[in-house]
């Protein structure tokens, strides 16, 4: 890919110009803000919203009728935001129909065809009600400090452009990909300045880091960062917790998001065997949510990487493009019809459907409920509350025993006399009621209905007093 020119400026705003919509679109989706306590997600109108993302970067090189199985399959999975990238991962390689995002692979010469596909993506996600967090030029292969197609200038320019063009639309940006700001922090912070210009500061920008890190490592006090992300790392041992915990404690308060971490099926990094599982992914997303994360984005091996029954299909990212997660040795990548349907992907609506059950917006990390050791990694227990007391999550990966400070001193954690006590099944999505308990004592003993690898639980208290309903289905 050749270096923009200085003097672009023209030629983006022309290809800015030629490029409404001609697709009718549904009413337009809420514009999305930070909560007023600095911490959390929230529409226009003030009611939460949880980012729960799925990843597939390769949204844009897919034909159309994959774009449709995909998202219909992501909206039905209760998924509330799709990860993409505009242009670069895995090289400059063309869409499904032979289109390169660059004419000539000349960077100052935006390829109208190639943005109409990405433009029908994103149309077909506003649609079905799917934010798209777009990545508008993965850094890993071109914004490094050792190489990068952009210079400060050709970066506003380009981010002039994108805001530009998705303007009116349910977009969340996303800058970096997959690699350190250090030495290119300006250049970033350029096509911020262009994306803000071109769509009147009205989406949300965030950065994707290397990991295991935060893009608060580079951007933390820049205004223009309104929310943090993560890349927490593709382990079974992820301690996105402890990164989500140090964001949390950052001024001034920004939402933070695990936007990867731990793909199901790709390689155990770090263990050195194996593949991450189901449970390892159920693990490291209700730490990291109940650890103070405004959002999470799972990853499926087949999807991120968008493969068929007969290998890559033509112009997507290969399995295993240069420095990308890996698959096992010797395991196959999964087909892409068959990967959505993997086990964690059915199972992340579920954690949706937790956090909706309970005011989400007072939701606060609260590892002091827990007496007894709440270990790290792989036998983690994390916990969250309300703020007001009225209602406590605390999630146990393997089933451990819990011993719940209900009263600190004299300060109650859980407001009312009467507590009313579930076990929730990450795994199915449905409730067991365990009864209405008196607070007769600063710690309450729970056993779980299981225990083991595989077996995680969250524990439900709420004050009595509240009425909330049973968390997911009632399990009989």
């Amino acid at each position: 890919m050749k270096n923009f020119s200085k003097s672009s400026a023209s030629l983006f705003m022309l290809a800015a110009l030629a490029s409404a919509f001609s697709a009718a679109r549904a009413a337009p989706l809420p514009r999305l803000r930070v909560s007023d306590n600095g911490h959390y997600l929230v529409r226009q109108d003030g009611s939460p919203f949880l980012y729960l993302g799925d990843t597939a970067w390769g949204l844009f090189r897919m034909t159309r009728e994959d774009i449709d199985l995909y998202l219909k399959d992501r909206v039905a999975k209760k998924f509330t935001v799709i990860q993409a990238v505009a242009v670069g991962m895995g090289g400059s390689r063309p869409n499904a129909y032979g289109q390169t995002a660059f004419i000539g692979d000349d960077a100052s010469r935006p390829n109208e065809a190639y943005f109409q596909q990405v433009d029908y993506a994103v149309n077909q996600a506003e649609s079905l009600g799917l934010y798209v967090a777009m990545v508008a030029m993965w850094s890993k292969e071109f914004v490094t400090a050792e190489k990068s197609v952009l210079d400060k200038t050709s970066a506003r320019n380009y981010g002039l452009f994108l805001g530009r063009r998705y303007r009116d639309k349910p977009i969340i940006w996303i800058l970096g990909g997959d690699w350190f700001a250090d030495g290119v922090e300006d250049i970033w912070r350029s096509m911020a300045a262009g994306l803000n210009q071109g769509d009147g500061g009205t989406h949300l920008i965030t950065y994707h880091p290397k990991s295991p890190r935060s893009s608060s490592q580079w951007f933390q006090k820049d205004a223009w960062l309104n929310f943090n992300m993560l890349q927490s790392g593709h382990t079974s041992l992820n301690r996105n917790y402890d990164l989500v915990a140090e964001d949390w404690a950052r001024t001034p308060a920004k939402p933070v998001v695990d936007g990867e971490g731990g793909y199901e099926g790709i390689a155990n990094a770090i263990v050195g065997k194996g593949t991450i599982e189901a449970a390892d992914v159920r693990r490291i997303a209700y730490g990291a949510l109940f650890a103070g994360a405004a959002g999470y984005t799972y990853g499926g091996s087949g999807v991120w990487s968008y493969s068929n029954a007969n290998g890559p299909r033509a112009g997507t990212v290969p399995p295993n493009p240069s420095g990308a997660p890996k698959r096992a040795p010797g395991a196959p990548a999964q087909p892409f019809p068959k990967a959505l349907q993997l086990e964690g992907a059915t199972e992340m609506q579920h954690l949706r459907t937790l956090l909706e059950s309970r005011p989400m917006a007072i939701r606060i990390p609260d590892q002091w409920l827990i007496a007894n050791d709440y270990m790290g990694t792989v036998d983690r227990i994390q916990a969250c509350r309300g703020s007001d007391g009225s209602y406590a999550l605390i999630y146990t990966a393997t089933g451990a025993n819990l011993k719940i400070r209900v009263v600190d001193n004299l300060y109650p954690k859980l407001t009312g006399k009467t507590i009313k006590a579930y076990w929730y099944d990450p795994r199915l999505g449905t409730s067991r009621a365990i009864g209405e308990l008196q607070k007769t004592g600063a710690f309450m003993d729970f056993t779980p209905p299981s225990s083991g690898r595989g077996n995680d639980w969250v524990l439900v208290l709420d004050d009595a007093a509240k009425n909330f309903p049973a968390p997911g289905r009632s399990s009989k």
